[in-house]
Formats: C-alpha cells, structure tokens, sequence
C-alpha cells in the first residue's frame, strides 16, 4: 500500500545544511517518508560525519563511513563551496526552490554565509527554516559548539549514570542525538502544517539542550517537588529488587527485574524457591530494595550454576521436564525458563544478535541498499510504521557531490556551459 499511495512529503523539497547527528536525522524523517532531501556539502571541508568511522573494510574514506550512511540514506547530495564568490548566491538559488531550510551550525554561521533566515526569506518568502545549534540562538552558551556527548553531560544525563560511588560515565553512544530529533521532527511538522494552513513561512530557533533535558522529567520534577536529587544507581532501579544484569558462562548477560510482587512469587519458583527468598527481610519490596546487594550475589550464582560452560555444554531438550539444579542451560532457555514464570527477563544483546533479531527482520526495520563505493549494506529504517502510508528508505546515503548535475542543472536550471564553467571554477567543491 505505502508503493500505491501518496507519502505524507511527497512534493515536499529541503536543502539541508545540517551535518553530525540530529539534524541529519530530522530530515531523513522528511526523506523516508517521501520528501526529496537535498544535502549542501563541501569537499574542502567535509561533513563531520564522513570522517567518523566505522568504516567499511576499516578502510577510512570520504564516502565509506558507515556511521554517516546511516543517518542520510533516501537523500540526494550536491556540493558547493560557500566560500567560493558564487557558492552563496548558488545556495540561495537551491533554496528558492525549497520548502525548508535545515542548519545545525554554531549560531551566526549560516548569517556569515549569507543564508540566515531574512536573507532566504528575499528568495523564498514562505520558506521554513530551523536551527539546530547545542543550546538555541540566544543566551550565555549559545556561542559554544559541541556533540552529543558534551551535551548530554549538559542536560543532566551523566549525572544519573554511572555506579553509586564513582565518577559520572554518561552512555555509550551519544544518547540525546537519538532524543532531541524527535522533538525538532514534530516542531517542524508543526511548522509545516502552520504553512499548509497560512500560507506564511517560520524560523524555528531550537535548541538541543532545551529538546534533551526533556528526557530528565522526572529527575527534574523530583527535585522541584520534593527537593530530592535523584543519583547514579548502576543497573539498580528505586522500584525493583531485583534489577541487574547478571553473567552466563558463554560470556553474554542476563537482566532480570520484579516491579511487583507477583513477578517476585514468580521469581522464587523459577528459582526453585531457595530458603533465602523466604526470608523475613525478604517478604516486602521496600525491604527487598534494601538487600539488592544478597539477591545479587544469589541471582549470580543462580544464573553461573544454570547456564552452559561453552567448553562443556551439558543442555537438556527446553521442551522437557522442569529444570533441576545441577541440570544446566543455554542463556536463551534460561531467559525462557524466567519468562515462563512471568519475570521479566532478557539477554544483552551484542550488534551482531541485534542485527540477526527476528522481531527486528518481521518488521522490516532492516534495509538492504546498494552503495556507489560501499556496496550492498544494511541500513536502519524508520522506527514507526504508518498504517496507509509507511516510510521507505529509496537509495543509499549519497556519495560527497553525487547528485550534482541533477540539482544544478534540473533544479535550479543551469545550462550545461553555465554548469561546467561552475565546476572548472571550484564553485561546486
């Protein structure tokens, strides 16, 4: 159905400026879902995301980043050198032709380029363009730049993460470039529909620290309400006993939580209910809460006891007679076996499970797309599905300048003597 009918942004042009993470990602929401996404680059200083690996084959180049290709994949890409005499007035006369504007600069960038709002506004005087600096464009830290590690440290985020007497250790990844787009998304979808309805354009000044502290509603509230400041716990969590993350013999890890006291009931019968389960400091989860440190060390030796020693598997059939103590398990079963007893339960998984997981393949969040440079990879695709009208990804990330004579000559109308004098020039570099 989604090949059949009309995509919700279909018809719907944009030039992005945006580089690294966010706003990459809130434009690629417009491009999967059938907008025709335009990437302004430049070969003498490129996106910082084309220099960050992994690279395919560990072989570091321009248009082998993965990291990039996944953030800009059902994008076109056009080169042009802003700082060439003519890159200005070209980049303006992509933006008469577009709907939106993306920019993700320090703020006063895109003014210094000439292509601040008021100066697209002469060229397209509905256009709708957001920014989408570290901390907005006004205020004592707007001139700072940075990524998403400095921000999330910004937004509160490491305060909370880490084990109880060590340092902040934030998250493995850049946590807030995978939040503070879903909140530019819906602005600018906001936007659009304000358009749809007025015919008026709009600048939206969006900062990413505003959009992230978002994620900390209830750190923040607990303090305002209650004066309470909320700290790092590890894997330990204020309303479950137990709650961690406990270690199989072939290496990987299990994590187990009870919220409730029917998931603790279900607990101590997959565990065969152990005399320490029953104890009297045991019976009520505020007590519980207070023995995380026992019902880890149990759960532990539990978990070690029951799971197969890779170097001398001894598995029994997971449809046979309930487990006994000395039989031992695979990490799967073993997770089964929890479940079975309505305890919430699961396994880490690495990227290689992540990428081979069977919930992940029956909703089609994998894409297979063919690379100019890098060949069939596998891409990540939307994170929701439309009922009449899912998104697609249609074509691999673009290579630095892939789509120039498209853009140049079909867009905005270069004649080929024009388009080849520009290139000779340096303007499209």
């Amino acid at each position: 159905m989604g090949d059949q009918l009309k995509l919700p942004f279909e018809g719907l042009r944009v030039a992005d400026f945006a580089w690294v993470g966010v706003g990459p990602t809130v434009s690629k929401y417009l491009a999967d879902h059938g907008a025709e996404v335009i990437r302004i680059e430049s070969t003498t200083y490129p996106e910082a995301l084309r220099r960050a690996g992994p690279f395919v084959d560990d072989e570091p180049g321009i248009d082998r980043s993965g990291y990039y290709a996944n953030f800009n994949s059902s994008k076109l890409g056009m080169s042009v050198n802003l700082k060439h005499p003519r890159g200005t007035e070209l980049a303006k006369r992509l933006v008469a032709q577009c709907d939106v504007v993306t920019e993700s600069y320090t703020p006063g960038t895109m003014k210094r380029f000439g292509l601040d709002y008021e100066a697209l506004r002469e060229v397209r005087p509905d256009v709708l363009m957001i920014s989408m600096p570290l901390y907005g464009q006004t205020g004592p830290w707007s001139p700072w730049s940075g990524y998403g590690h400095v921000l999330q440290a910004a937004a509160g985020y490491n305060h909370l993460t880490g084990w109880a007497d060590g340092p902040p250790i934030g998250t493995g990844v850049a946590y807030t470039d995978f939040l503070v787009p879903h909140v530019a998304a819906a602005a600018l979808i906001a936007a659009l529909d304000y358009r749809r309805r007025t015919g008026k354009g709009q600048y939206i000044d969006f900062g990413q620290l505003d959009a992230a502290v978002h994620g900390l509603g209830t750190a923040m509230l607990d303090w305002t309400a209650n004066g309470h400041e909320q700290v790092r716990m590890g894997n330990r969590d204020p309303e479950a006993a137990p709650h961690g993350c406990y270690r199989a013999k072939d290496g990987r890890y299990v994590v187990i939580a009870c919220f409730t006291e029917k998931q603790w009931d279900g607990f101590k019968a997959a565990l065969g209910r152990p005399d320490w389960c029953d104890l009297e400091r045991m019976r009520r989860v505020w007590q519980r809460l207070n023995e995380q440190k026992e019902i880890d060390f149990h759960t532990q030796a539990w978990i070690e006891d029951h799971t197969v020693d890779p170097k001398r598997p001894d598995v029994v059939d997971p449809d046979g007679p309930e487990m006994a103590p000395i039989q031992q398990f695979t990490t799967e079963q073993v997770v089964a076996h929890f479940q079975k007893f309505g305890v919430p339960a699961g396994i880490v998984q690495s990227p290689e499970a992540m990428h081979a997981d069977p919930q992940l393949r029956h909703r089609h969040h994998y894409w297979t797309l063919k690379h100019p440079v890098m060949g069939d990879r596998t891409y990540d695709g939307p994170a929701f599905r439309l009922s009449k009208t899912p998104g697609r990804l249609t074509k691999a990330a673009p290579c630095l300048g892939e789509d120039n004579e498209y853009v140049y000559r079909e867009v905005l109308g270069l004649s080929e003597e024009e388009f080849i004098e520009l290139l000779a020039d340096g303007a499209l570099e």
